[in-house]
């Protein structure tokens, strides 16, 4: 594979200066190095046995391969530490950028741990407590040179946290079958089939069957994956959920805080918060957010289910932790508390929100990890390289700008001579000489003014069909070449969006085989915020 690199803006403004080096970083973050951060971790202390023993006991279930296992087990030395990301869990892996996100933990990982002479462990956190269902229940394919959506019908309506959602096994193999279908058939087809099959197996819920293939395709890399809403975990959670509450208000006023702090410097505001949310989720079957009544002095949630005096729910985090969960202010505090994180890989829109923590994590006296953001990277397949050379543009200008600009330019310089200002002039001179002939009309007969104007429509009609017929007839003429600009946008900007928050990977490994992964992994990254273009 070859790689070339450019600079392109993120999806927002601070993550956009966070990686091109402009922004001022101690603003909003805890710059440092890997090795000081490293000393930083070696003086905190974790639950090293029971973490590794949940996730030792987890991943058997999976049939994990022995590099993940024996990642797990690097967790119980004193010194190791943690590159950590994470994503919802999506079907098939969801968007490339997920699959982006895993590559660039399993890298860094390996990079520091040749570095630092710790063990590095690259963990995916899998935000399994998630209910946004409708975020990922469909993958992308394309049909018709246009974008669609294959949705999992069983999924459509829930509005459960997706670990607590039954996978439908033949559904799923119907749904899958269906996406293979608008991939095409190729020598690979059916040995993906029968892999998506296997996983669909081996699952009972959406985050079994993400969980699944995952770790099958990063087998040989040993990525090790946390399933968010595991009861196992919850348990051991459940001191934190208790800090949580007790110091709700606090998290709130550091948050305010550090979000008018970067108002001030000119950045828009990334998490909305109510004053008196306090952070948790309650999930009965189905998730709510709880707040807190200052008059009242009870926590409860807003459709009025549930009212809880502070030792009541004290009582039954105690009892039951399972029923908890973390919002996106006190996930990364969770995920702090759990693991020796030497870095966080994000995203753009998690680098926009993990600004506005900063005076969270230090009000319980810890710094932020490096923020580290995700390796983003644009696929080229030979077709699509061929297609932007034989139209003249560039990578550069096709992901900037996309396609219909060019394209516009394109027709207008490859139409006859003049072609719309030809027409535009007949229209005039018809008019003129049909208002002549009204005007004779109307000397005649006063009452046919009604029946000329009609006439005067119908002939600019007929001109209009006119300049539409041989419009379509020159866009026929010239169909080869305007498809390839319409490829072009396709691969690379399907609906003007990022190519990488569109497609899926299974759609390039049943094109190029069940290696594409690993040679993915391969490529000599470098971390200097530049997207990557790879020729495949």
């Amino acid at each position: 594979m070859e790689i070339i690199e450019l600079s392109l803006p993120a999806t927002n403004r601070l993550a956009t200066e966070y990686i091109e080096g402009t922004f001022p970083v101690h603003e909003a973050f805890h710059p440092c190095s890997f090795q000081e951060r490293l000393h930083e971790l070696q003086k905190r202390t974790y639950a090293r046995e029971a973490i590794v023993d949940h996730l030792l006991t987890y991943h058997k279930q999976f049939q994990a391969s022995a590099e993940t296992m024996a990642n797990i087990e690097k967790l119980r030395h004193p010194e190791s530490v943690v590159v950590i990301g994470g994503q919802q869990a999506g079907l098939l892996t969801g968007p490339l950028y997920t699959i982006y996100k895993i590559i660039s933990i399993i890298t860094l990982a390996k990079q520091q741990e040749q570095r630092l002479g710790v063990p590095v462990v690259p963990v995916f956190w899998m935000a399994s407590e998630d209910h946004d269902i409708a975020e990922i229940n469909y993958v992308h394919v394309a049909e018709y040179g246009k974008v669609k959506k294959r949705i999992y019908p069983p999924l459509a309506k829930e509005k459960r946290m997706a670990a607590h959602i039954e996978l439908d096994a033949n559904a799923c193999r119907q749904w899958i079958d269906d996406v293979l279908k608008t991939y095409g058939e190729t020598d690979v087809t059916n040995e993906l089939r029968a892999y998506i099959h296997a996983c669909i197996a081996k699952s009972n819920t959406v985050v079994d069957f993400f969980a699944n293939v995952v770790l099958t395709l990063f087998a040989k890399e040993g990525i090790v994956v946390v399933d968010a809403a595991h009861p196992q975990l919850r348990a051991m959670e459940r001191e934190w959920f208790m800090t949580l509450i007790h110091e709700h208000h606090m998290i709130t006023n550091a948050l305010q805080n550090q979000q008018q702090h970067l108002e001030r410097l000119g950045y828009t505001k990334a998490i909305d918060v109510m004053p008196m949310c306090a952070h948790l989720f309650y999930d009965d079957g189905q998730r709510r957010l709880l707040y807190y009544d200052d008059a009242q002095r009870c926590f409860y949630t807003k459709d009025g289910a549930y009212r809880f005096a502070p030792d009541e729910l004290r009582q039954r985090i105690e009892s039951d932790p399972q029923s908890f969960s973390n919002n996106v202010v006190t996930r990364p505090l969770m995920q702090e508390w759990l693991f020796p994180t030497l870095a966080f890989i994000a995203g753009p829109g998690e680098i926009a929100y993990w600004a506005e923590l900063k005076q969270v994590f230090e009000h319980f006296h810890w710094r932020m990890p490096p923020i580290v953001p995700r390796l983003s990277l644009t696929l080229i397949e030979r077709h699509i390289a061929s297609d932007v050379a034989d139209v003249h543009m560039t990578v550069a200008e096709a992901l900037t700008n996309g396609t219909k600009q060019a394209l516009e330019k394109w027709m207008r310089d490859n139409q006859p001579v003049a072609f719309d200002e030809t027409f535009h002039e007949a229209k005039k001179e018809i008019a003129r000489i049909h208002e002549q002939l009204r005007q004779l009309g109307l000397q005649v007969d006063p009452q046919l003014e009604g029946v000329m104007l009609k006439n005067a429509e119908r002939v600019e009609t007929q001109i209009d069909y006119l300049q539409q017929l041989i419009t379509r007839r020159l866009l026929q003429k010239h169909d080869v070449h305007i498809r390839k600009y319409e490829r072009i946008e396709l691969a690379l900007r399907p609906n003007g969006m990022p190519q990488e928050r569109v497609w899926n990977v299974f759609y390039y490994i049943n094109r190029y085989g069940f290696d594409f992964v690993d040679r993915l992994l391969h490529v000599d990254y470098r971390w200097n915020g530049l997207h990557k273009i790879v020729y495949i």
